[in-house]
This record gives structure tokens, C-alpha cells and sequence, in this order.
């Protein structure tokens, strides 16, 4: 099973669909600061399987070894991160907390889990004009 964490955002709620079309069950987690839990209606209208969904904050630790304990996650789709820019700049350590201290719990809840592969969202904005394309990490 894929974990899919920020799972009722706009890039999650995509991802779970394109999962889904795919065979791939998904574990969908999400706090519901940035969606709604109408998304999981839509998606279970689209023919996601909604059933396994659990209301967490990746920043709590106990909550994400629970969703451990109960399903085998053997890999991780990492969305559960605050991305606006003018509140990161006025709330920098709520982003800190969420973004770094998410991960990490994240992370540690995976390793205690056997759990080694994970992919990783960074940012959903980039500046500039891009070199070329796609655009690469380096860039």
C-alpha cells in the first residue's frame, strides 16, 4: 500500500486518483488545513477507494504509527506540506514545525516501519524561466 499524505490537497487528491487507476491501493492522510473533507466524497465519487483515510497531522507522531500498526505502507507519496509564501515569511516557525518536523516524523515512523521508499514534493512554485525541461533539482 502507498501512503499518501496530504491526501485531500489539490496535487494529493490528483495523485490518489492517478494511484487508484493504477491498482495501486492508497493510505490517504490529511489535517484538512489546506482542503476539505468533501474531497474524499468527489474522489469516492470518481471510484477511489476512500476507505482507508485517517484525519492526521504529519507532525504527530503517535497518529502516524498508528496508521503504520494498522496498514502495511510499504511506500510513501510525501504532499504534507505548507507552501504559501507571504504566510512562511510571516509564520516561519509554524512552516518549520510542519514542513521540517512533519518530514522527520514521517521519516522516523517509515524506519521504525521498514519502510524505505518515499517520493518526495518540495514546493509546488517555482521562480524563473527554466533552462530547460522538465526542470531538474539543480536548477
Amino acid at each position: 500500500m502507498i501512503l499518501l499524505t496530504g491526501a485531500t490537497g489539490y496535487i494529493g487528491s490528483h495523485t490518489w486518483l492517478a494511484l487508484h487507476a493504477a491498482g495501486m491501493p492508497v493510505v490517504g492522510i490529511d489535517d484538512f488545513s489546506n482542503s476539505s473533507p468533501e474531497v474524499l466524497r468527489r474522489l469516492a465519487a470518481l471510484g477511489a477507494d476512500v476507505s482507508r483515510f485517517a484525519q492526521v497531522d504529519v507532525t504527530d507522531r503517535a497518529a502516524l504509527e498508528q496508521v503504520f500498526a494498522r496498514w502495511p505502507i510499504r511506500a510513501v507519496v510525501h504532499f504534507a506540506a505548507k507552501k504559501a509564501v507571504g504566510e512562511s515569511v510571516a509564520k516561519p516557525l509554524l512552516y518549520y514545525a510542519n514542513n521540517v518536523g512533519g518530514t522527520i516524523a514521517l521519516a522516523e515512523a517509515m524506519q521504525a516501519h521498514g519502510c524505505q521508499a518515499i517520493v518526495f514534493s518540495s514546493t509546488a512554485t517555482v521562480y524563473g524561466q527554466p533552462k530547460t525541461l522538465p526542470v531538474r533539482e539543480g536548477a
